[in-house]
């Protein structure tokens, strides 16, 4: 259930940028003005509605001279979450007259926020007086983020791609194709949550994160001579390239990330790496493995075993726009692409530990092949990504020459 979190407004909860006995007397007038605003009241009070995981944390009528920084310590003081670890997904502020839109900076204060456009009845638009912002809030709690993700339980089997023995239109592949009306019924409780809208026109890109485009360390964090997101430690973690990847990449598509790992280490994973606050590029949305679906496999040894998977088809029915024909998924396992053979693009994968840090060049090579695909092709079915390589290469033309179609 969906827990409900209030908060009053003391003063032990905002900055010294005000004293705590002035802002109780805001939000007392914020509070009196809530039944009934008059009309010389210049500014009407704000609530802020956060959804942060599985809960839901709401500020109430907060005074519109609140600045996004005393936003951020009052979440703080709810979720554990540092100032400069949280991501407030969904606000943003008025664009000014002759002016692009300015970035959401501490100082800015919640008058300066636009007000996204909401049907009301007239009845509801001559009593309102309190504007409300909802958003999606990141961050992960300073004591939970320096502990080693292989001390988790909650971490799916990692299984070696060489053991399995299923290819498309085989009948290990058929099974898993069989399972449709499961999927159906689990397409149809996985929840989406959008971050940045889908532009219109755009093909669709599904990014595996980790060993694809980095190999976090939590110790690695722990030991930064900073706590600034995004310093050195950070950007070790990164695959060479991937923010010119990702930049290169948003240019032709939109972006998802599914990861196999739980959605606490994903949402630190991308708040840490700076990977939601990048200017090149954004993503749609980003997916956890509680959206991957199970399957059963055999090893090449005749044993059977239950693994997870990452079926596209949760994505291509909750957004019409994208199928087969437009998407490519970017993983370094194949057993992920166990549903969807067809629209899997397999990397090699990356370590750090391992010397091939220096010449990894892997994805501004494939950048140059997606941004031929985008340009040369309308239907992604026509083309057998498997031979991604050759063909960025010049080896080989982006479409089979036989016709044939990659098996879906």
């Amino acid at each position: 259930s969906t827990n409900e979190r209030h908060l009053s407004g003391t003063g032990s909860e905002f900055t010294a940028a005000k004293s705590s006995e002035d802002v109780k007397q805001s939000v007392k007038m914020s509070d009196t003005n809530q039944t009934c605003c008059s009309e010389a009241q210049e500014e009407p009070p704000v609530t802020l509605v956060a959804k942060w995981g599985k809960e839901r944390i709401e500020l109430s009528s907060l005074p519109s001279s609140t600045t996004i920084g005393q936003v951020k310590n009052m979440l703080t003081e709810r979720t554990g979450v540092l100032p400069k670890r949280q991501k407030l997904i969904g606000l943003s502020l008025k664009k000014p007259a002759g002016g692009a839109k300015g970035s959401l900076v501490d100082d800015a204060v919640l008058s300066d926020l636009k007000v996204k456009a909401q049907k009301k009845s007239a009845a509801e638009a001559k009593s309102a007086c309190v504007i409300n912002h909802q958003f999606i809030l990141m961050g992960t709690p300073e004591e939970k983020i320096f502990v080693d993700p292989h001390e988790k339980g909650d971490l799916p089997d990692v299984i070696d791609d060489f053991d399995l023995d299923f290819t498309a239109g085989s009948a290990e592949w058929a099974q898993h194709a069989a399972n449709g009306q499961n999927l159906a019924k689990f397409t149809e409780t996985t929840q989406i949550h959008v971050m940045n809208e889908p532009r219109e026109g755009k093909p669709l890109l599904v990014l595996d994160l980790d060993h694809t485009l980095l190999d976090f360390s939590s110790k690695k964090l722990q030991q930064a001579s900073t706590h600034v997101v995004g310093d050195g430690s950070a950007l070790a973690m990164k695959r060479p390239f991937m923010d010119e990847f990702l930049t290169l990449a948003y240019q032709h598509y939109d972006l998802v990330v599914w990861s196999q790992t739980s959605w606490r280490w994903l949402e630190t994973k991308l708040t840490e790496l700076g990977m939601l606050t990048h200017s090149g590029y954004r993503f749609c949305f980003v997916l956890d493995k509680t959206s991957m679906f199970s399957v059963v496999s055999t090893r090449k040894d005749g044993q059977k075993f239950k693994h997870h998977v990452k079926p596209m088809q949760i994505i291509w029915t909750k957004f019409p726009r994208w199928s087969s024909r437009n998407t490519v998924h970017v993983d370094d396992l194949s057993r992920n692409f166990a549903l969807n053979m067809g629209s899997g693009l397999k990397v090699s994968a990356y370590y750090r530990k391992k010397d091939t840090r220096r010449k990894d060049c892997e994805l501004m090579v494939l950048a140059k092949y997606l941004q031929q695909l985008a340009s040369q092709v309308e239907n992604f079915d026509d083309v057998d990504f498997k031979y991604w390589l050759d063909v960025a290469r010049d080896n080989m033309p982006m479409i089979k020459k036989d016709g044939l179609s990659k098996g879906n």
